[in-house]
C-alpha cells in the first residue's frame, strides 16, 4: 500500500469509527461543543447574532520534510506566534458571513520581526445546503466561499525579512462542509464534522527586493502560486454539558509554485531565473480539550501537531488557546 492508500485508509476507517456503536438520536442531543480547532462547522449562526473568536497560536517549526518525505531537523528552530480574531454574524437561517483578521510576530536564530504585524486576511460566506429539521439527527451540508486578501506584507522587506507575514496573494476558496450529532450508547454526545476544499491558482503576485519567496534585494519578478486541495475532519466527544474533547485530523495538497524574474545587474543588464519549487503534502492532528462555562462563552486549548508523510513541509507543534463569544 502507498503512503497516500495508507491515508486515505486511515481517514476512512476513522469515518467508519464515528458510525460504530452509536444510536442517531431521536431528539436533538443535549450537549455543548465550542467546535474543533481546524474543521469548519457546517451549522449556520443565530440570525442577527455576532460571533466572535480569537485564536492565539505558538507554532515552533523544527524541521522539514524533503521531495521524498524524508525529515530534516532544522538547524536553528523557528517560532511564529499569531493572533488571530474571527467576526462572524448570522445573516439569515442558512447564510453566515465571516471576517477573519492576523497578526504576527516571527523569529529564528536570535532575529525576528520588528514587533506585531498585520498579517493577510479573509472574508467567507457559508450557506447551508441541507439544514434538517431540529430533533432529526440528520447531516447539515453546506457550501463555503472564501476570499483571502494581501493585507501583509511579502515583499520589499528591507533588512529585515522576519517582518514578511503575509504571501501577497488573492486567493478564493470553495469548500463543502459536513456535520452530524450522534447519541452513543453511553449517554454520550459524538459529533462529528469534515471538510473538502478546493482552490485554483491565483493570479500572479509581483515579487520586488528582499520577500518571503527568498528573494534578495534587486529583485523584480512574478510568483504563480499553485492549486491548493485539502480535506479534514473533526471529532468532538461530549464528556459533561462543561467539557469535551476534541480532534481534528487534517490534509493539504499544494501544486509547485514557480517563481520567475531577474536580478538587475550593473550597466541596466537583467540576470534572468525562474525556479519552480516542488509539490507540497502536509498532514497534522490536533487534539483539544473544551470548556463551555455557558451557552454564550467557550474556550478552546489544544495543538496542531505535523504528522509522517509530508513532501516540501514544515514539522511543527503549534499550541493554541481560542475563546468563543456569541451575543
Amino acid at each position: 500500500m502507498t503512503g497516500k492508500q495508507g491515508k486515505a485508509a486511515t481517514l476512512v476507517a476513522m469515518m467508519a469509527m464515528a458510525a460504530t456503536g452509536v444510536v442517531q438520536a431521536d431528539e436533538a442531543p443535549k450537549a455543548n461543543f465550542t467546535g474543533t480547532l481546524l474543521t469548519a462547522g457546517a451549522a449556520p449562526y443565530t440570525p442577527g447574532h455576532f460571533y466572535l473568536q480569537p485564536y492565539l497560536v505558538h507554532t515552533h517549526t523544527s524541521g522539514s520534510y524533503d521531495d521524498r518525505g524524508n525529515r530534516t531537523a532544522l538547524d536553528d528552530n523557528a517560532r511564529d506566534d499569531r493572533l488571530s480574531l474571527l467576526i462572524g454574524y448570522g445573516f439569515s437561517e442558512r447564510l453566515t458571513g465571516q471576517l477573519t483578521l492576523n497578526g504576527g510576530r516571527s523569529s529564528s536564530a536570535g532575529q525576528h520581526s520588528d514587533g506585531l504585524r498585520f498579517g493577510d486576511s479573509s472574508a467567507k460566506l457559508v450557506y447551508a445546503l441541507r439544514q434538517p429539521e431540529p430533533g432529526t439527527g440528520g447531516m447539515i451540508i453546506s457550501g463555503q466561499v472564501s476570499q483571502s486578501f494581501a493585507t501583509g506584507k511579502h515583499d520589499r522587506l528591507g533588512e529585515n525579512v522576519f517582518n514578511g507575514i503575509g504571501n501577497g496573494s488573492h486567493r478564493t476558496d470553495i469548500a463543502l462542509l459536513g456535520q452530524q450529532s450522534f447519541l452513543l450508547n453511553n449517554g454520550h454526545v459524538l459529533r462529528w464534522r469534515w471538510q473538502a476544499g478546493w482552490s485554483p491558482s491565483p493570479s500572479r503576485v509581483d515579487v520586488e527586493g528582499r520577500s518571503v519567496y527568498g528573494t534578495d534585494q534587486g529583485y523584480r519578478g512574478k510568483v504563480e502560486l499553485g492549486r491548493r486541495n485539502s480535506g479534514s475532519m473533526g471529532f468532538e466527544y461530549s464528556l459533561t454539558p462543561q467539557w469535551a474533547l476534541a480532534l481534528d485530523v487534517t490534509a493539504t495538497w499544494l501544486s509547485a509554485d514557480v517563481l520567475q524574474g531577474c536580478y538587475q545587474l550593473e550597466g541596466g543588464q537583467c540576470e534572468t531565473q525562474r525556479e519552480v519549487g516542488g509539490s507540497v503534502r502536509s498532514f497534522s492532528a490536533a487534539p483539544a480539550l473544551e470548556y463551555i462555562p455557558n451557552d454564550r462563552v467557550g474556550i478552546l486549548l489544544g495543538a496542531e501537531v505535523s504528522l509522517p508523510g509530508g513532501r516540501n513541509s514544515s514539522s511543527f507543534v503549534s499550541p493554541q488557546l481560542s475563546m468563543v463569544l456569541s451575543f
